[in-house]
């Protein structure tokens, strides 16, 4: 099959409208119609400042969406992939309580219900099936809602997306609850191609039984919109006969699919009209308004998602992920849709795509895209002197730039840019979950470069320099800075940036900070970011607490972080502690590969204890662990492997020093300055690293990454 003309671009029109909805619907989710209409009338814009929230906010649509498809690239199998390893995809990247999902528990989240079931070792499909969990619960709307990414990956071939989505839907739902996602990822793949809606409706029909409920809520929804030419009307008719008082639970998907089949039909080529329709019509606001913005993404293209309205630069495609593996947690549309399409042109037996500008973190090759770059306005000197952009041209190494436009910038005067490197405040937490879950891209030692041109309109006299913001400050006499750079009109930039230790500290921000004088104004075009080098920092010894008690800057599933010093206790250290079966806390991603990890341990009360490195989630990392009277090198892989062990003997709360050094394959782990055990890593080849801790409470100091 030959390649899917403007594939990327339209992954990207898909997600964006899958994340509009999400931002659009998420400050009112679960409200009724009327309560909405009294309370704005109709939803035609953002209205989350009216309810005091933020507007990017961690929800389980995104992070499902983009979480329950990894496991195609993890196995390797793709389409073979089999419904037992997405069940196994959530034990990996799913912390309980703590990410992706709502955290109703069992019997009110259908979600909930499964992820227990599969902690408690019942497979998929099993642990979502009816047969285990009832039909009211099996039927509720979260299939439907984490299943878009399947119709992108299988662009123009909904069969294939329809026999992917069903197998991840299994894991957690049943019955109707999986005819409605097959239906979305069948409409979702179509739309690559097919962009008529009556066409677009007819094939996700087709895809599903004939004789199911869903099949029936989609003719008769569309017979009654043909009909009533009121959308206000039709819902009345949806609402009589497929209500929420019709069904169970908590938020069941036939009620909320049957609006989304209305705004389609109301709104088949108008995405802000759909948007208007899907957000005013209430019940699960975000989901819906995601899947309907998903379908509309694709369909009308990108060009014409923000031709009403201007949905996307007031969060500038942020989005948070919280999962049990940090690397992507704070993210952007454009580097997801990357991720996306390569698993798609995998899929479908294309050639890969080659990675933009010479493989820039940041390059803004796609209409609108800011990775998620805002201008800074917190400071009375900042406020009114910058605009951001995407542009096309003046760019060096592809087609487009962000453009950084700056204006009066007289002594005393800034203007600062700045991307989230982690998330933080209250739209990091969501679903009943108490902690952010996050690990940022860039720590100490690395090195970030930046570059780009500066406008021949330049006036005055200007500088840039790119700066960091660590956890926890947030004054400006705070901020860590690289080098600063004179701007001359027409010139090229280059901004190159080491970033140093400075107590270790989490980074929190990236940015440009642009200063002049003689009311300086022009604009700087950012060509790309790029970031190279390993980590090299000592971490603290007490770590950043944020939010209801985060450990900021890292993954965890422990129950206690305890920062004091016990008496027997011959220097400070932090206390870790799981009450309960195993636990891990955890920093880094995948961009971390050849390293060494070291930390001083004290085992004061626990089962199983050590450090972990080349971490990709729960299931999958190798780690040194003192179990009993053995040091053992370990493979974790949906089971564990022992690599190598060696006898033991150490005292209760003894201090030993131990490290493990990661060198392509080769494994080694240290004890007290000996070399011990050796082993391979076959398998994973890159991740983060951290601590674990099983049935008990042990103590760590002195860690170290190099």
């Amino acid at each position: 099959m030959s390649v899917i003309q403007e594939y990327e671009k339209q992954v990207y029109a898909a997600l964006l409208g899958k994340v509009i909805g999400v931002y659009m619907g998420r400050p009112f989710e679960g409200w009724k119609k009327e309560r909405i209409e009294e309370r704005w009338g109709e939803i035609d814009r953002y209205v989350h400042e009216d309810q005091g929230l933020p507007l990017v906010r961690s929800d389980d649509d995104i992070s499902g969406t983009l979480t329950f498809m990894r496991p195609l690239e993890d196995t390797g199998l793709f389409a073979d992939t089999p419904v037992e390893a997405f069940g196994d995809g959530w034990l990996n990247y799913l912390m309980d309580c703590r990410t992706v999902l709502w955290w109703g528990g069992r019997g009110m989240s259908a979600e909930h219900t499964a992820y227990l079931n599969l902690k408690s070792g019942i497979k998929a499909p099993h642990s979502g099936s009816i047969e285990t969990n009832g039909q009211v619960v099996a039927e509720q709307i979260g299939a439907q809602i984490f299943i878009d990414a399947f119709g992108m990956i299988a662009p123009s071939k909904p069969e294939l997306a329809v026999r992917l989505a069903q197998r991840a839907a299994r894991v957690a739902h049943d019955g109707e609850a999986v005819h409605a996602a097959c239906l979305v990822a069948a409409m979702v793949s179509a739309a690559f191609e097919e962009k008529d809606m009556d066409r677009l409706l007819d094939i996700g029909v087709q895809h599903i039984p004939e004789d199911c409920l869903i099949a029936q809520v989609h003719r008769d929804v569309r017979a009654w919109c043909r009909e009533d030419g009121d959308w206000h009307r039709t819902f009345e008719r949806i609402d009589e006969k497929y209500g929420y008082q019709c069904f169970g639970g908590t938020c069941h998907v036939v009620p909320n699919h049957a609006i989304m089949v209305m705004a389609w039909c109301y709104a088949p080529d108008d995405f802000y009209l759909a948007q208007k329709i899907i957000n005013t019509a209430g019940w699960d606001t975000d989901c819906n308004a995601a899947n309907v913005g998903c379908v509309l993404g694709v369909k009308v293209g990108l060009d014409r998602i923000n031709e009403v309205y201007d949905f996307q630069s007031p969060f500038a495609d942020q989005i948070i992920m919280p999962t049990a593996e940090g690397t992507r947690s704070m993210t952007d549309v454009l580097v997801e849709t990357l991720h996306i399409a390569r698993i798609g042109r995998t899929m479908m037996g294309w050639d890969a795509l080659d990675v933009p500008k010479d493989g820039a973190w940041h390059h803004f090759e796609m209409p609108g895209a800011q990775h998620g770059y805002m201008v800074e306005e917190a400071n009375l000197s900042e406020r009114g002197t910058t605009k951001v952009r995407n542009v096309g041209g003046h760019s060096e190494f592809g087609a487009r730039s962000l453009a950084i436009v700056f204006e009066g910038l007289k002594q005393g005067r800034i203007s600062r840019t700045s991307t989230p490197i982690l998330p933080n405040g209250p739209g990091a937490i969501y679903g009943q979950a108490r902690y952010i879950q996050a690990t940022p891209r860039l720590y100490p030692g690395m090195t970030v470069t930046v570059k780009g041109v500066v406008d021949d309109t330049l006036t005055g006299e200007a500088s840039a320099r790119l700066f960091v913001r660590p956890y926890p400050v947030d004054e400006e006499s705070d901020l860590v800075y690289g080098d600063r750079v004179s701007l001359k009109a027409g010139g090229s930039v280059e901004l190159i940036f080491n970033i140093s230790q400075e107590g270790g500290w989490p980074i929190k921000d990236f940015g440009f900070e642009i200063s002049g004088t003689g009311d300086a104004s022009g604009c700087l075009y950012v060509d790309g970011v790029w970031y190279s080098g390993k980590p090299n920092l000592q971490f603290p010894v007490h770590p950043q607490i944020g939010l209801n008690g985060s450990t900021i800057g890292w993954v965890s599933d422990v129950d206690q972080v305890l920062l004091r010093r016990f008496a027997q206790d011959p220097v400070d250290m932090m206390r870790i502690g799981k009450n309960d079966g195993s636990g891990v806390m955890v920093t880094g991603n995948t961009d971390w590969c050849d390293y060494t990890f070291e930390s001083q341990i004290s085992v004061h009360l626990a089962s199983q204890s050590g450090l972990i490195v080349r971490y990709q989630g729960l299931q999958r990392y190798i780690a040194l662990i003192k179990k009993g009277d053995k040091l053992q090198l370990v493979e974790q892989h949906y089971g564990t492997t022992v690599l190598d062990e060696v006898d033991i003997s150490w005292e209760v709360d003894a201090l030993h020093s131990l490290k493990l050094v990661c060198d392509g394959e080769a494994i080694t782990a240290f004890c007290d300055g000996e070399q011990v055990l050796k082993g391979l890593d076959t398998r994973f080849g890159c991740g983060g690293a951290g601590f674990i801790v099983a049935d008990g409470l042990v103590g760590f100091c002195d860690a170290r990454v190099f």
